[in-house]
């Protein structure tokens, strides 16, 4: 994987957890919301993973917010 792939992802993982604390919510409770494993969960967050589009609307909906809130202006810095 190329490095600003890996940045991207890791940038990713950043937003879910930045999201997930302002929701206050732990990562287990994000689990349940979201129908994933909290396994999956921290390794999103860690960036460990690259998701799927499916995954990224479950956390999107889980989190309570639009799809492209995840996204916008990953990658750019």
């Amino acid at each position: 994987m190329l490095e600003e792939e890996e940045k991207f992802i890791r940038q990713f993982g950043q937003r879910i957890r930045a999201l997930r604390k302002q929701l206050d919510i732990s990562q287990e409770e994000l689990a349940l919301r979201s129908e994933m494993s909290i396994n999956q969960i921290g390794r999103i967050e860690r960036g460990e993973i690259n998701t799927s589009l499916l995954v990224l609307r479950k956390l999107a909906k889980a989190l309570e917010v639009p799809e492209n809130k995840l996204l916008t202006d990953l990658g750019e810095k």
